[in-house]
């Protein structure tokens, strides 16, 4: 099976979202492992596009939606375009 966008796109949105969202419910919410979802945040951190700051005992994320997306193809249109056009309702 395939699909059209990469987990590190679903776990932006999810972030985007819900910046407080665990880790357990990233990673339910992808449809991955919680360690999968560890290192795709750990990518996405270290690629910029994210940061996390701990607030007690949660992490809390900022989503960097100004930058670009990484494809040569798309890096005209920005990760908050992206993330917009995700969490778009239905038949908009």
């Amino acid at each position: 099976m395939w699909r059209f966008l990469t987990n590190h796109a679903h776990v932006l949105v999810c972030i985007a979202a819900d910046p407080t969202a665990r880790l357990r419910d990233i990673a339910e919410s992808v449809g991955v492992t919680e360690r999968t979802a560890t290192q795709l945040v750990k990518d996405l951190e270290q690629a910029g596009y994210l940061t996390k700051t701990r607030t007690g005992r949660r992490n809390h994320y900022e989503v960097h939606d100004e930058l670009p997306l990484r494809h040569a193809r798309h890096r005209h249109h920005t990760v908050g375009e992206l993330i917009r056009f995700l969490q778009a309702p239905t038949g908009a």
